[in-house]
């Protein structure tokens, strides 16, 4: 199975500057997402997309490809048009395409279980969710077509992980004592 995993990753957050960059327990947000995903059985491809000099630095020094990311794609844009923009700009093909949000960093579920429960049950398109069920944007995996041909959240699943969301300093200092 052929799976690519894209990392979003800007700088320009407004509620905790540079929050992609910040750093736990040695490691910025975006270390600890590639981190996650060179821990997959599935050897993935993974692609960091940023419009940040910094963050580019950062995913070729952990031996990652990167994507400069146009600004029309920073600001408040929906991060599935940033996936959507990077696929279609690809020329290799995939059979799943993972994404993983650096503001989240205390994922519970492995990358493997993810992409395992996906493929049993034939998702198309599938989210995490927290505890209260709310949609948490910590991971989103998209069969490669589907994503390709924008046909997002046609035949979605949900698997719950409860993960800090990271939006101020106190949710990275809570994301830091639950990663000790």
């Amino acid at each position: 199975m052929k799976i690519l995993t894209i990392i979003p990753a800007k700088t320009d957050s407004t509620r905790l500057p540079k929050k992609n960059i910040q750093k736990i327990n040695g490691k910025t947000l975006v270390e600890h997402s590639i981190d996650y995903a060179k821990q997959s059985k599935y050897n993935p491809e993974i692609i960091v997309s940023s419009e940040s000099e910094i963050v580019k630095k950062i995913a070729l020094d952990n031996n990652v490809s990167f994507s400069k990311r146009s600004n029309d794609l920073c600001g408040d844009t929906e991060v599935v048009d940033v996936y959507i923009d990077l696929v279609k700009n690809l020329d290799k093909t995939y059979d799943i395409v993972f994404c993983l949000q650096p503001d989240n960093p205390d994922r519970n579920l492995s990358f493997d279980e993810c992409v395992d429960y996906m493929v049993q049950n034939n998702y198309d398109d599938l989210i995490t969710i927290d505890s209260t069920y709310r949609r948490s944007g910590a991971m989103r995996l998209f069969k490669y077509n589907h994503l390709l041909n924008e046909y997002v959240s046609k035949r979605i699943g949900c698997i719950q992980d409860d993960v800090t969301d990271i939006h101020y300093k106190e949710d990275l200092l809570r994301a830091e004592e639950r990663l000790k």
